[in-house]
């Protein structure tokens, strides 16, 4: 029942991809960007092309005019250019052009006209949405249908979120109360970026919340565990790095500083990378290349920094507020004894080396997105340390818990009302912040600002995904409660 609640949750925005007027920026309206696509043919190219490249949805097609006639290119319109930002080389780029469309920056290359197309992104979503798209395409669903591929991946990543959600419940029971747990499950589903961006689209990040998520219930309890333990996190984070590569860095951090422990992670690390190198290899020739290319790591450190953590429309502490107990609730580990306290003080470090990593990463800000989705991808091991910090008197106090709830109420408030009305505007209109971030660093018009004056406009649309929120939201805390005063009474008994 929870699964399922929790999954009517994802959708009761009612934010998908939908018809209607453009947004200022160009976009079709809702909570999707076409970067998702790559993820969902990728079940076409395996199944029905037995390769990995993308020439058969792309125009103009591999090996034809670099500008076809007018008629062939209102007879192939549906395709997808195969300049597109999120397509590249498979391979070295014979391009010598410049390319048309817009590009990433310090992505690579665009491919050239008689190179073969393939991804930038990793193929760990692809693979994960594969047994749900192979009906489609072994019953010829026409791959190029917008509807399925981007309502489809919204129902993967969704499922994909879920199940992240629901083995970070189980970690939190380990620590937490069931009234805590219950609160902080809420917040990570609708107080982050998981129900703007994770559970919306096929993006990475459910996936890697998965992996982390299911490293931490394996190897998070007080108890000793063996070391079999440590090796199966490893696979599980190294897996999760063919969603997407940062994920293994958590493997440096959750092996409380032992070095049994570390070689164990890392072994298990290298076992479950292995498919993605295999992947690289066959895509771009080489397994040690990547989609995204040679990526640039200049930007300043204290640009980043400050952009990642404190700037207003992309601040980790403007948006998740409440967050800040969680690095109290790590910080307090160094001084604390016990097992989870020895693997939490790992991570904090492991956190620091992917904010150092993002913060010098030539595109800090994440593209047009509500909030700082990338420092999100470790979400589960800060909430896991709240939960933990909960059991250790962090949140004791009258006080502590009124500063808390009030920052936390903030959060569910910008973040339910990105859910229903961010659009991208603000990202794309009047300039697009992959053009120009300066326009992250105004504090006269933030993004969460942006967002909010849109609040008094709701539609008929808002108005019943607002309902239908509430409604599912009251019936999973109902049933919850009334599961925790059941279990008090029975051990009363």
């Amino acid at each position: 029942m929870r699964g399922l609640l929790l999954f009517v949750l994802a959708f009761a925005n009612l934010n998908d991809i939908r018809a209607g007027e453009l947004t200022p920026g160009g976009e079709a309206p809702g909570l999707w960007s076409p970067d998702v696509l790559p993820n969902a043919l990728f079940a076409w190219t395996v199944i029905k092309e037995h390769d990995v490249d993308y020439d058969e949805f792309v125009f103009p097609p591999t090996g034809a005019p670099a500008k076809p006639p007018p008629e062939v290119v209102i007879a192939n319109r549906n395709k997808l250019d195969r300049e597109a930002y999120f397509f590249r080389a498979c391979g070295v780029s014979t391009a010598t052009a410049p390319p048309t469309a817009k590009r990433s920056l310090g992505g690579p290359p665009a491919p050239g006209p008689n190179d073969h197309v393939c991804s930038v992104f990793p193929p760990g979503m692809g693979i994960l949405a594969l047994p749900f798209f192979a009906p489609f395409v072994l019953t010829g669903w026409d791959p190029l249908d917008l509807g399925l591929l981007v309502h489809g991946g919204h129902v993967v990543a969704a499922i994909v979120e879920i199940l992240a959600t629901l083995v970070l419940w189980s970690v939190l029971r380990r620590f937490a109360t069931a009234r805590w747990s219950l609160t902080l499950v809420l917040l990570y589903f609708l107080a982050t970026s998981v129900r703007t961006v994770a559970s919306q689209a096929l993006w990475q990040h459910s996936g890697v919340h998965l992996a982390v998520a299911s490293a931490l219930w394996l190897v998070l309890r007080e108890e000793a565990v063996p070391l079999s333990r440590d090796l199966a996190a490893g696979v599980v984070l190294g897996l999760g790095a063919v969603v997407r590569q940062t994920t293994a860095l958590a493997a440096l951090g959750l092996h409380g500083f032992r070095p049994s422990r570390l070689i164990a992670m890392i072994v298990g690390v290298a076992i479950g990378v292995a498919p993605l190198l295999a992947y690289n290899d066959l895509a771009f020739g080489s397994p040690l290349e990547q989609g995204y290319g040679v990526k640039t790591f200049a930007t300043p450190i204290q640009t980043g920094l400050y952009g990642l953590l404190v700037s207003p429309s992309r601040g980790l502490f403007i948006y998740t507020p409440y967050l800040l107990f969680a690095f109290l609730a790590l910080f307090r580990s160094w001084r604390w004894p016990g097992e989870v306290a020895g693997r939490l003080r790992g991570f904090s470090l492991a956190w620091l080396a992917a904010l150092a990593l993002y913060a010098t990463y030539s595109e800090w800000w994440g593209g047009r997105v509500f909030g700082s989705r990338f420092l999100d991808d470790f979400a589960p091991v800060l909430f896991a340390a709240l939960g933990w910090g909960t059991s250790v008197g962090m949140l004791g106090s009258r006080f502590a818990r009124v500063v808390f709830g009030l920052m936390a109420a903030w959060s569910f408030v910008l973040f339910q009302a990105a859910a229903f009305f961010y659009d991208k505007a603000w990202d794309t209109f009047p300039v697009n912040v992959n053009d120009d971030p300066s326009k992250i660093f105004n504090w006269s018009a933030p993004q969460w600002l942006a967002v909010l004056r849109q609040v008094p406009l709701a539609d008929e649309r808002v108005i019943a995904g607002a309902v239908l929120s509430a409604l599912v939201l009251l019936l999973l805390v109902r049933l919850e409660l009334r599961a925790d005063r059941g279990s008090e009474l029975a051990s009363q008994v």
